[in-house]
């Protein structure tokens, strides 16, 4: 499935959003090397017996985020797309593997700068995931939603060891954007949807890149925490209709996400992401209430409503109004 709109990114750039979700099997080292989207590689297995691979991919226009699985060791050579960075992390490994030249440990992260070559000897068994970025997309979105300066990892790749609780935290992450796009392949078609999860994605990224110390943040000014919270609900609800992401707010009121994290915190505790979130829920239990019986699917109403994942969408929905989309929607048709 695949969609195709334009987006603003993080920083102001304007890219097409190519967003598509594939997913398959394979029996031959050859088709698995050719079957990853935007990338130029070649493998060379390297044990014996017959092959088994599986890969999953979802492609959102200036990021990538891909699961492969493959029971043999392979020796790859590759590079994705011009002027792109790659991070990931291994989900399970047996045997030794080697990444850019540096040793792949269970819990480790691994990075690929952009325009280099991939050299990455597999494990005997691999099961990893890997993020693919535009370079400038995620210098823009350092420089002015996070506030921090990302010069180092741009020269860098290889692998390091994490903390289990960072990995579990990546590894979840990662595994629920799969796991909610599989379960609603719908919400790929959706262009809220696929600007929230791209954003989940950048998010995830850089919290993980500033737990393993790879950002150094930028010295900030000082802001009036009431003004910028007051700033910011103004332009939420002016778009209440089709609520701003995190990063359109930023981009807005030209601050730092860090910025807005805090304010809101301070002024209301609670953080921006919950507040929009709390926005989004009540459009789309109101679009439930008042929706023609048999008109839109439920998850069509949560993709419309920025919830690409619709198991999360009905746990935030429970426990934000005390009851299930399925039980609001019944009650709405009994009325």
């Amino acid at each position: 499935m695949n969609t195709t709109n334009n987006s603003l990114l993080p920083g102001g750039l304007q890219a097409p959003l190519a967003a598509s979700f594939t997913h398959l099997e394979t029996n031959d080292v050859f088709q698995q090397a050719w079957s990853l989207p935007k990338w130029n590689q070649d493998y060379l297995q390297i044990t014996k017996g017959n092959f088994q691979g599986r890969l999953s991919d979802i492609s959102l226009g200036p990021i990538q985020l891909f699961r492969e699985t493959m029971d043999k060791a392979v020796d790859q050579r590759g590079q994705p797309w011009p002027n792109s960075m790659a991070f990931g992390i291994p989900i399970h490994i047996e045997g030794d593997g080697y990444w850019c030249g540096d040793r792949i440990e269970p819990h480790s992260a691994f990075f690929l700068k952009p325009n280099s070559e991939l050299k990455f000897k597999t494990p005997l068994f691999s099961d990893i995931y890997v993020a693919v970025i535009d370079h400038e997309l995620m210098c823009n979105y350092a420089d002015t939603i996070e506030e921090v300066d990302i010069e180092h990892l741009c020269t860098v790749s290889g692998a390091e060891r994490t903390s289990p609780q960072l990995w579990n935290a990546l590894r979840t992450s990662f595994m629920r954007a799969f796991e909610g796009i599989s379960n609603n392949p719908a919400a790929i078609n959706d262009a809220n949807a696929v600007q929230a999860l791209r954003e989940d994605i950048l998010q995830t990224l850089f919290g993980g890149l500033a737990a393993l110390d790879k950002v150094k943040p930028h010295g900030t000014g000082q802001f009036v925490h009431r003004h910028i919270v007051e700033k910011a609900r103004e332009y939420i609800l002016s778009r209440r209709s089709n609520p701003p992401s995190v990063l359109e707010i930023c981009q807005e009121l030209r601050i730092s996400r860090r910025t807005l994290h805090y304010a809101f915190q301070k002024v209301l505790n609670i953080n921006p992401v919950t507040f929009l979130r709390y926005l989004r829920l009540h459009g789309a239990r109101h679009e439930l209430l008042t929706s023609p019986p048999g008109t839109l699917m439920i998850s069509e109403i949560a993709a419309h409503w920025g919830f690409w994942h619709l198991g999360m969408f009905s746990s935030y929905y429970k426990d934000l109004f005390g009851e299930t989309p399925s039980a609001t929607a019944r009650r709405a048709i009994s009325h």
